[in-house]
């Protein structure tokens, strides 16, 4: 009897962290299962629960009998996106690694879209849309709005600059729906465990990327739809968000500096002359009434945070509400 035909590794290895959100996590994972499979493009799906409980396994497992794609569920401990990042690139097998966060779903076509990125263009990483979808809507300011959208008014394939004189304007790079060539991936250090708690890990990483002369592509047919919950709309949780943002840019960037130290302190000097400008401008946000006050103070957080000497405010360990 002649042996079965070696089945194919994947091409494209969608690895998705969570934390205490199972029913999000379900809906992140029936958006892969119901895409269009490109042929001769195996996928394969790696789950990485950093909860100290693994409450994720359940759905994990019942899930994984109904999908096209094969899964595989990965314990990352203890409690850090870096510690949980890292854990499912290791656990990945495909010559390119997606990342998609626990609440969020692709639309129609985004497998596809990727498929054709990874087969025509020659960058080393991928971008797509981010959409949101805000369980508060009216409660949603232009910077919560900003803050949870990835949008860009640019052709497929547009070259993305991360950081520096050429930084794409308007638009943050991030892991939440994104696609990395394994080989461009640093060797040494994936996800740094400094940013773990507060976030950014991402962002750092993709600056040293660039750094060391990668390229990234914007993707906007690559589109993916993020569950925003009221919590992450409340004018306090946004204030932290944007100072431990503050924060992150400042490191990374200086991470991916030639000259780290001076490069740090270069951005708390232009930092001060931002929030000089920003308490000069304040009274004209009091006067466009409530929201854009708010969002004024989210801008005024947002630069605090770059002056910061203190670690990156933690705010990575937060669950939300089911939908």
């Amino acid at each position: 009897m002649s042996a079965a035909p070696e089945q194919p590794g994947p091409v494209l290895s969608l690895v998705i962290c969570t934390f205490h959100r199972e029913r999000l996590l379900g809906l992140a994972l029936a958006s892969v299962n119901a895409q269009a499979a490109p042929a001769d493009f195996p996928v394969e799906i790696v789950v990485v629960d950093n909860s100290d409980e693994c409450s994720a396994r359940p759905t994990v497992d019942a899930l994984a009998l109904a999908s096209q794609f094969p899964i595989r569920y990965v314990e990352a401990h203890p409690p850090n996106i870096s510690v949980a990042r890292n854990a499912g690139v290791a656990a990945a097998s495909g010559a390119a690694v997606a990342f998609l966060d626990d609440d969020q779903e692709l639309a129609d076509g985004w497998l596809v879209a990727v498929a054709a990125a990874l087969k025509e263009l020659p960058h080393d990483a991928f971008f797509g849309a981010v959409e949101p979808l805000f369980e508060a809507p009216a409660e949603a300011t232009a910077m919560a709005r900003q803050l949870f959208s990835r949008r860009l008014d640019a052709p497929h394939g547009a070259e993305l600059v991360a950081f520096g004189p050429q930084k794409t304007r308007d638009i943050a790079l991030a892991t939440n729906n994104s696609i990395f060539r394994r080989a461009s991936l640093p060797a040494d250090c994936l996800f740094d465990l400094a940013f773990g708690n507060g976030g950014g890990e991402d962002y750092d990483l993709i600056c040293r990327m660039q750094r060391e002369g990668k390229r990234f592509a914007w993707l906007p047919d690559a589109c993916a739809r993020e569950f925003v919950p009221a919590s992450r709309c409340e004018a306090g949780y946004l204030r932290r968000r944007f100072f431990a943002g503050g924060q992150a840019f400042a490191q990374a960037v200086a991470n991916a500096s030639e000259h780290p130290r001076s490069t740090r302190w270069s951005i708390r000097a232009k930092a001060l002359v931002q929030l000089a400008l920003l308490a000069a401008r304040t009274p004209l946000a009091l006067a466009r009434g409530q929201a854009a006050l708010t969002d004024h103070l989210h801008v005024f957080a947002g630069a605090l945070g770059k002056l910061s000497f203190a670690e990156i405010k933690p705010i990575y360990r937060e669950t939300a509400p089911a939908r």
